[in-house]
């Protein structure tokens, strides 16, 4: 073998690698993937229309209950419960804001505080209270 043809086999060994690798084919890797555009507002304006629509329907569960803090957040139920109770809020604030001067004015014994069954029949009764008042204002 002359001098050249050994040269040629050694320069051959590298560059034969180096095409080698190139033909292996590429992995894809998430990065590489092109994500598909999303439109944020349409996707904001379809899940408030959503919760709309159940806070409207009665379909949904209390603000705070332990069934509205184990709806996921993109469950549009957990948007109309907070709306219900921002309602409430609206609605009843100066109540409420009433009863609480009132008690702290002029505390009332122990004993004759309403028990924590008493409280929640209270609001259960007025979530009723508030439904009965959103069927008649939505028909």
């Amino acid at each position: 073998m002359n001098r050249n043809a050994k040269r040629g086999l050694h320069q051959s060994g590298p560059s034969s690698k180096s095409n080698a690798a190139a033909a292996l084919p590429k992995v894809a890797h998430a990065s590489d993937i092109a994500q598909p555009e999303v439109d944020e507002a349409a996707v904001i304006a379809d899940y408030w229309q959503a919760a709309k629509a159940r806070y409207q329907r009665g379909d949904y569960v209390d603000y705070g209950s332990d069934d509205w803090k184990a709806l996921d957040l993109e469950d549009p139920r957990k948007m109309a419960g907070l709306v219900a109770f921002a309602e409430l809020w609206r609605r009843y604030n100066p109540e409420i804001a009433e009863d609480l001067n009132r008690r702290l004015r002029a505390p009332e014994p122990l004993w004759q505080r309403p028990t924590l069954a008493e409280l929640n029949q209270a609001h259960n009764d007025m979530l009723a209270r508030n439904r009965r008042t959103a069927g008649r204002e939505a028909a």
